[in-house]
């Protein structure tokens, strides 16, 4: 299966990378001549790769990359430059560059799909990207001490509600620990948990807003997950359950066996339904605060 390259370049250097990139067989280019018509492209498309010129006509390389980590956060980059790294700002994006390539080295073209093949395959390797303050990420979901609450019914509730509004084959309340994905209740599904490499959470949890992918098969980051697969997700949307000190700690999702798409108000309201999740935690762990200093 080909795998699609934005390659992003000022109108008279773009046809250059795109051919450089076409040499290799497995690789289809796609480009764009501007930042903002890059950004369309990543919100749009399923992108396997992006490869950059720093300079552009209305903003820089470095916004196009970070507009795609939040879009696609696992997609690898190439910021493909005249520009010498000295006279590049990195101040506010330290964790963006996967790759930097000077278009002034001998053969720089020839390399550069390589390159983005070997980024490519190394990115499907790795298990997963986490937050980067993913410490003090885990440190705020042990503080609910979920294994002492009675929470199974009152989620099982609220999975089985939100399935009938949305309706969906299966909804479920997860919170992400360090190595999987425990559910704490899943409406239409016999499951305990999915390790983090395997759950679409893992990705969902890094975007601000509601992740929805319309088309698992016609998405490169999870096209050959064989677990997705034989699990019969075809198209999924997750809102995140975040503390009150701002941690992501958990997912509310709809899960179906066939594509969709949901507006923007659906998205509002499965974001709702993971506010109201997180508000049942709060409760229940102010209860059990509350019983602990009373047996005190």
């Amino acid at each position: 299966m080909a795998r699609t390259v934005l390659c992003v370049d000022g109108q008279a250097s773009v046809e250059r990378i795109e051919g450089a990139i076409g040499a290799d067989p497995s690789l289809t280019p796609i480009s764009a001549t501007s930042a903002r018509e890059a950004t369309e492209a990543i919100e749009s498309d399923s992108i396997d790769a992006v490869v950059t010129e720093y300079d552009l006509p209305d903003e820089d390389g470095l916004d196009v990359i970070d507009r795609l980590r939040k879009e696609q956060p696992q997609t690898p980059a190439v910021l493909f430059t005249d520009t010498r790294p000295g006279d590049v700002d990195v101040t506010s994006f330290r964790e963006t560059i996967v790759e930097y390539l000077s278009k002034d080295v001998p053969g720089a073209y020839d390399q550069l799909a390589p390159i983005v093949t070997d980024l490519i395959e190394h990115s499907a390797q790795v298990g997963y990207l986490v937050p980067d303050d993913e410490a003090e990420r885990l440190e705020a979901l042990r503080a609910y001490d979920v294994d002492a609450m009675p929470v199974e019914e009152t989620f099982e509730r609220l999975t089985d509600i939100i399935a009938d509004h949305f309706d969906v084959e299966i909804t479920f309340v997860g919170l992400i620990e360090q190595d999987e994905e425990q559910f704490l209740a899943c409406h239409g599904g016999d499951w305990d948990s999915l390790t983090r490499e395997d759950t679409i959470c893992t990705h969902s949890m890094l975007q601000e807003d509601v992740m929805v992918v319309e088309d698992i098969l016609g998405d490169s980051r999870f096209s050959e997950n064989d677990t997705l697969v034989t699990l019969g997700i075809r198209s999924y949307a997750g809102a995140n359950m975040t503390t009150p000190d701002g941690q992501v700690i958990g997912q509310v999702c709809v899960i179906d066996d066939e594509p969709r798409t949901y507006s923007e108000r659906e998205r509002e309201t499965l974001q709702q339904f993971a506010e109201e999740a997180m508000e049942h935690l709060e409760l229940r762990q102010r209860i059990l605060d509350a019983e602990g200093g009373a047996d005190r």
